[in-house]
């Protein structure tokens, strides 16, 4: 008789248990996922990113946006890639409620807090985990919601930068087709190439017809000299120099702690544009000091990013030694 009774006392919790174990996992499956207003990529004006004591400010000012602290004009490619993780932000499954956030790097030392603004009203906040193992997934958690949720896409990287990450590297800026004469003043000598075109006029019969196609202007480049210079090495140069972007930005000196510069280059088409390349600080390193007219911080290059200007001198010495034909 009492072994009758200890079975179904067993068999009641057996029983109620997996009615508990189903009523969890039917809670589960059930649960009502948070969903977040709907955030253009075009109305935000400013996002805040922390982590641990650090603040990083980006705001937007005309048609670009400035980093801050420093004001900084930032990388447009880096902004547009966090207005479009905030814009495009989604829940797709509930986590954990236990609050464990080191395991998701969701705590204060490990977590990034992101906060988005549409003028000054804040229209997107959440903080940034680890991603999923899958690499699919985000792990976030929403402002007063002390849940983890998996958000859709692999996106921390994006939000995980220092100010001189953000900044933008482009130090010179300029049009190809716009440049009509450039110089390279290097070891106290000036080398300066000049832009001629020539548009072909009517040559008596073979003069072009309305219905006929006028021929294309002739582009010669040539040196003060009168030396012609090949219109491929020309293009290959200025293409190198018309989007240079440095390594790095130098913050504890000025433009004017640097003098004598080793390659002074000057570009003349829709503006000026003016690029000094120093002289590396010992025979190792493998970046070099240098300003530019775009920027007010001085900078650092690789030393590859000199090859092209020192090619193309070569090649101007080259053509130079050549006799005429």
């Amino acid at each position: 008789m009492k072994g009758k009774k200890e079975y179904a006392i067993l068999a009641v919790v057996i029983v109620a248990l997996g009615l508990y174990l189903f009523s969890r996992n039917t809670d589960r499956t059930t649960y009502t996922l948070p969903e977040l207003p709907a955030v253009k990529t075009q109305d935000l004006t400013k996002i805040e990113i922390g982590k641990g004591n650090r603040t990083v400010v980006l705001a937007r000012k005309d048609d670009g946006w400035l980093v801050a602290p420093g004001d900084y004009p930032a990388d447009d490619a880096l902004v547009d890639r966090m207005r479009d993780a905030i814009a495009d932000l989604k829940v797709t499954a509930l986590i954990s409620e236990t609050q464990n956030y080191t395991r998701y790097e969701l705590d204060e030392n490990q977590q990034i807090r992101v906060t988005a603004y549409q003028d000054d009203k804040a229209v997107r906040s959440f903080r940034i985990g680890k991603a999923a193992d899958t690499l699919r997934h985000t792990h976030i958690t929403l402002s007063e919601d002390p849940n983890v949720y998996h958000a859709r896409g692999n996106f921390r990287q994006d939000f995980d930068h220092t100010v001189d990450d953000l900044r933008d590297k482009t130090v010179l800026a300029f049009k190809k087709e716009d440049v009509t004469e450039y110089s390279i003043t290097t070891e106290g000598k000036t080398v300066t190439i000049t832009k001629t075109t020539t548009t072909p006029g009517p040559e008596g019969d073979n003069a072009a017809t309305d219905a006929e196609p006028e021929k294309a202007a002739a582009i010669e480049w040539t040196t003060s000299e009168g030396q012609s210079v090949a219109s491929d090495a020309v293009q290959r140069l200025l293409a190198d120099l018309s989007s240079l972007k440095c390594r790095a930005y130098i913050t504890d000196r000025a433009k004017t702690d640097f003098t004598d510069p080793a390659f002074l280059i000057r570009i003349n088409g829709a503006a000026e544009s003016v690029l000094e390349i120093f002289d590396p600080p010992d025979e190792t390193a493998t970046e070099v000091p240098a300003r530019s007219s775009l920027r007010q911080d001085p900078f650092t290059l690789s030393d590859f990013d000199i090859d092209p200007v020192k090619d193309f001198l070569t090649s101007l010495e080259d053509a130079g030694d050549k006799p005429a034909p």
